[in-house]
């Protein structure tokens, strides 16, 4: 019995990390289009682009408390439709694909983010990515990864226990699944927080 259950554990174990080493890879290849994307736009886009990176770093630091409520409502709205949708789509069969193309946009999205601010300000704009990325971004992603490998596990759990009659107790892991989801919405009230209200301080006192 004993046995078993080291050997169920082991085999779990390893899964995970074989689904860890996947999500990540992933991951950095979304980064790696994100960041060359800009490279292929016409001239007309990217310097729409460059524009309105310059207009959102020369504002950051002007933004009124009102603006900073709204930041604040629209940065959590998104994140917890992004976190919630993810989750969600764990328990279902359907949602395993669904899921590798919600983290390898994440990703896209950041490693875009990055490069637009290089194509603005050089390499003076190292500072300004390191603010933008540290610490909530880098949260954020560690998080979306490990959210994103729960999802597609708990997802061929379910399918397996459909599909192949193998017995799944379903208790135990939803259990830790939900308090996935219940850590999710903590990260992402206060990286809204942060991106609302402390950013724009910080910004100001390095630029």
């Amino acid at each position: 019995m004993m046995k078993e259950m080291y050997n169920n554990y082991k085999n779990e174990l390893r899964n995970k990390n074989n689904l860890l080493l996947l999500v990540f890879i992933l991951f950095i290849i979304g980064l790696i289009f994100g960041s060359i994307y800009i490279t292929i736009l016409n001239n007309d886009q990217k310097l729409l682009i460059i524009k309105q990176t310059g207009k959102y770093f020369n504002n950051i630091s002007k933004i009124t408390f009102e603006g900073k409520i709204e930041i604040f409502k629209n940065s959590l709205y998104s994140n917890l439709l992004y976190t919630i949708f993810m989750w969600v789509l764990g328990i279902s069969v359907i949602g395993l694909p669904i899921v590798f193309i919600m983290i390898f946009f994440k990703s896209f999205i950041l490693g875009f983010s990055i490069s637009s601010i290089f194509a603005k300000y050089k390499i003076n704009g190292l500072l300004k990515v390191i603010l933008y990325i540290f610490p909530c971004n880098i949260i954020i992603v560690i998080y979306s990864i490990l959210l994103a490998v729960y999802s597609i596990n708990i997802s061929i759990k379910i399918f397996k226990g459909a599909f192949t009659k193998q017995n799944v107790n379903f208790k135990t892991f939803m259990g830790k699944y939900f308090l996935i989801l219940l850590i999710g919405i903590l990260i992402n009230v206060l990286s809204s927080l942060y991106f609302a209200f402390l950013e724009p301080v910080i910004y100001k006192i390095f630029s």
